[in-house]
């Protein structure tokens, strides 16, 4: 897998940083790294809006979505601000990454590129890339200054786009709770903590389509929906396996195949994948995936059926 060069959010683990490590990239590394990401960022911003977006009455927290990734060069390795830059526009200041199809972003013309002044007038914070690993800090700040912003439905947006500065009104939509983010790293993680739904790079290459990685993040967002916190070990394996069961109902409400999710699970058993996935926290593979297939089965049901796809009461917000 590529090397990381991007930090991880402090919400989940405080001080961590995941940058690019020694030796120096080859002179084409960094365009190819960065193009790569940006196609897995799209990916999962992709699949976690639709997500959130078609299931916020299952969701106990919610927020107002704009459908954009917000970046900015600080959080990239030093080694590959150059081709962040080039690629995909950045700047010192936080910058629109990508714009997800469909989305509030997009209706409002908002693009790639332009670089965030200020939210409902209140200006974002510029931090120059100083530090040789990267930081997340000015990102994370202005992702929380755009969710206030949003907050009440609507934000006005100054940006700067090819050196003009414009004023842009985004009409957002509601969403289930959760900021969607890849993790550059080898270790096949996912985590959800309320708030955030991360996966590394290794953990999303599992996927090979979209109906795919909708299993991975809809187990994650499916833990946010349902309020789930850490507890001791005996609740964890109970939560796992209603996130478990919940997960193929986030999916098929929001245009992905819930089916897609036994393949992904049995591949995972297959792999006695540890991790998120495996541990004293985690019911076995074998109870996780039958638990999927009972679910799956009840979609298909419903369907034939023509029934509204709503999942059992004990997954239902409370």
């Amino acid at each position: 897998m590529r090397k990381a060069l991007r930090s991880l959010a402090g919400a989940l683990l405080p001080g961590t940083l995941l940058v690019a490590a020694a030796p120096a990239p080859a002179a084409d590394q960094p365009a190819a790294v960065v193009r790569a990401l940006l196609a897995d960022d799209t990916a999962v911003a992709t699949v976690g809006y639709r997500l959130a977006t078609a299931n916020v009455d299952l969701c106990v927290e919610h927020m107002v979505e704009s459908g954009m990734l917000i970046e900015t060069l600080a959080q990239y390795g030093s080694d590959y601000r150059a081709a962040a830059a080039d690629i995909l526009k950045l700047t010192e200041r936080p910058t629109i990454a990508l714009v997800v199809p469909g989305s509030p972003a997009e209706r409002a013309e908002l693009q790639p590129g332009d670089a965030l002044i200020e939210a409902d007038g209140a200006p974002f914070a510029e931090t120059p890339p100083t530090i040789a690993g990267g930081t997340f800090t000015a990102v994370e700040a202005a992702m929380t200054a755009l969710d206030s912003a949003l907050a009440d439905g609507t934000a006005r947006l100054t940006v700067v786009r090819a050196g003009e500065r414009r004023t842009i009104d985004v009409i957002g939509t509601p969403a289930c709770k959760a900021r969607f983010q890849l993790i550059p790293g080898d270790d096949p993680d996912a985590v959800a903590n309320g708030t955030w739904v991360q996966l590394s790079t290794r953990m999303a290459g599992f996927a090979k389509t979209p109906d795919q990685l909708a299993a991975i993040l809809g187990h994650e967002l499916a833990h946010n929906a349902l309020g789930h916190r850490k507890s001791r070990a005996a609740i964890q394996r109970a939560q796992e396996l209603q996130a478990d069961r919940l997960m193929p109902y986030l999916m098929a409400r929001a245009g992905y195949d819930p089916a897609a999710a036994v393949g992904v699970w049995a591949s995972f058993k297959r792999r006695h994948l540890g991790g998120l996935i495996q541990d004293a926290t985690h019911p076995s593979w074998s109870e996780r995936l039958r638990a999927v297939e009972a679910e799956v089965a009840r979609i298909a049901e419903l369907k034939a059926r023509g029934e509204a796809i709503v999942p059992p009461a004990d997954l239902r917000p409370r």
